[in-house]
Protein backbone atom coordinates (compact mmCIF):
# COMPACT_ATOMS: atom_id res chain seq x y z
CA UNK A 1 0.00 0.00 0.00
CA UNK A 2 1.03 3.39 -0.66
CA UNK A 3 -0.41 5.51 2.33
CA UNK A 4 -0.46 9.32 2.01
CA UNK A 5 2.58 11.76 3.15
CA UNK A 6 0.74 13.89 5.49
CA UNK A 7 1.52 17.94 5.98
CA UNK A 8 0.09 19.24 9.53
CA UNK A 9 -1.59 22.26 9.55
CA UNK A 10 -0.10 25.17 12.59
CA UNK A 11 -2.65 24.62 14.72
CA UNK A 12 -2.37 20.69 15.14
CA UNK A 13 0.68 19.37 17.39
CA UNK A 14 4.23 18.76 16.78
CA UNK A 15 4.01 16.24 18.87
CA UNK A 16 1.30 14.59 16.25
CA UNK A 17 4.54 14.83 13.48
CA UNK A 18 6.85 12.83 15.29
CA UNK A 19 4.55 10.21 16.66
CA UNK A 20 3.31 9.02 13.17
CA UNK A 21 6.84 9.10 11.81
CA UNK A 22 7.85 6.26 14.75
CA UNK A 23 5.18 4.73 13.35
CA UNK A 24 6.75 5.07 10.06
CA UNK A 25 4.61 7.53 7.87
CA UNK A 26 6.15 10.33 6.08
CA UNK A 27 4.51 13.95 8.07
CA UNK A 28 5.74 17.74 7.81
CA UNK A 29 4.19 20.69 9.75
CA UNK A 30 3.77 24.00 9.13
CA UNK A 31 6.42 24.64 11.78
CA UNK A 32 9.14 22.97 10.45
CA UNK A 33 8.53 24.24 6.71
CA UNK A 34 8.73 27.90 8.02
CA UNK A 35 4.99 28.39 7.35
CA UNK A 36 3.88 29.56 10.10
CA UNK A 37 1.28 32.89 10.02
CA UNK A 38 1.26 31.91 6.33
CA UNK A 39 -2.41 32.06 3.98
CA UNK A 40 -3.73 28.81 3.85
CA UNK A 41 -3.59 29.09 0.15
CA UNK A 42 0.24 28.81 0.93
CA UNK A 43 -0.33 26.34 3.12
CA UNK A 44 -1.80 23.63 0.32
CA UNK A 45 0.26 25.07 -2.69
CA UNK A 46 3.24 23.57 0.11
CA UNK A 47 1.54 20.65 0.47
CA UNK A 48 0.60 20.04 -3.28
CA UNK A 49 4.32 20.67 -4.40
CA UNK A 50 5.41 18.29 -1.76
CA UNK A 51 2.76 16.03 -3.05
CA UNK A 52 1.32 16.19 0.38
CA UNK A 53 -2.07 15.78 2.19
CA UNK A 54 -2.58 18.73 4.51
CA UNK A 55 -4.56 17.92 7.92
CA UNK A 56 -6.23 21.04 9.29
CA UNK A 57 -8.87 22.40 11.81
CA UNK A 58 -9.82 24.92 9.36
CA UNK A 59 -13.09 23.19 8.05
CA UNK A 60 -14.65 26.87 6.03
CA UNK A 61 -11.19 27.57 4.23
CA UNK A 62 -10.02 24.52 3.41
CA UNK A 63 -13.43 23.55 2.28
CA UNK A 64 -13.49 26.51 0.23
CA UNK A 65 -10.27 26.10 -1.36
CA UNK A 66 -11.13 22.56 -2.94
CA UNK A 67 -13.80 23.83 -4.03
CA UNK A 68 -12.02 26.74 -6.23
CA UNK A 69 -9.60 24.22 -6.89
CA UNK A 70 -11.98 21.66 -8.74
CA UNK A 71 -13.75 24.30 -10.32
CA UNK A 72 -10.46 25.67 -11.72
CA UNK A 73 -9.53 21.53 -12.46
CA UNK A 74 -6.36 21.95 -10.24
CA UNK A 75 -5.65 18.89 -8.55
CA UNK A 76 -4.23 18.49 -4.77
CA UNK A 77 -3.43 15.60 -3.14
CA UNK A 78 -6.00 15.34 -0.55
CA UNK A 79 -7.28 17.99 2.63
CA UNK A 80 -8.19 16.02 5.74
CA UNK A 81 -10.50 17.95 7.91
CA UNK A 82 -10.56 17.17 11.61
CA UNK A 83 -12.95 19.07 14.82
CA UNK A 84 -10.38 20.02 17.76
CA UNK A 85 -9.72 16.81 19.70
CA UNK A 86 -6.94 15.74 21.91
CA UNK A 87 -3.91 14.34 20.51
CA UNK A 88 -4.33 10.91 21.55
CA UNK A 89 -7.18 10.78 19.39
CA UNK A 90 -5.96 12.96 16.53
CA UNK A 91 -3.14 9.88 16.29
CA UNK A 92 -5.28 7.20 16.50
CA UNK A 93 -7.59 8.45 13.78
CA UNK A 94 -4.81 9.68 11.69
CA UNK A 95 -3.18 6.24 11.99
CA UNK A 96 -6.04 4.81 10.61
CA UNK A 97 -6.55 6.83 7.46
CA UNK A 98 -2.68 5.92 6.94
CA UNK A 99 -3.42 1.89 7.13
CA UNK A 100 -6.85 2.35 5.10
CA UNK A 101 -6.40 5.35 2.22
CA UNK A 102 -3.41 5.40 -0.30
CA UNK A 103 -2.07 8.71 -1.49
CA UNK A 104 -4.07 7.96 -4.96
CA UNK A 105 -7.58 7.03 -3.39
CA UNK A 106 -6.76 10.73 -1.08
CA UNK A 107 -5.64 12.91 -4.45
CA UNK A 108 -8.52 15.48 -4.98
CA UNK A 109 -10.78 14.27 -1.76
CA UNK A 110 -11.84 15.99 1.53
CA UNK A 111 -11.86 13.66 3.83
CA UNK A 112 -13.38 14.11 7.32
CA UNK A 113 -10.83 12.07 10.07
CA UNK A 114 -14.11 11.41 12.14
CA UNK A 115 -14.72 8.94 9.57
CA UNK A 116 -11.98 7.26 11.18
CA UNK A 117 -12.90 6.75 14.71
Amino acid sequence: MNPPKLHLNEHLSPRLASQLRRAGFDVTTSQESGLLAEPDEKQLEYAIAHHRAIVTFNIKDFSQLHNRYMAEQKEHWGIVLSTRVSVGILIRRLLRLLHSVTADELKNQIRWLNEFK
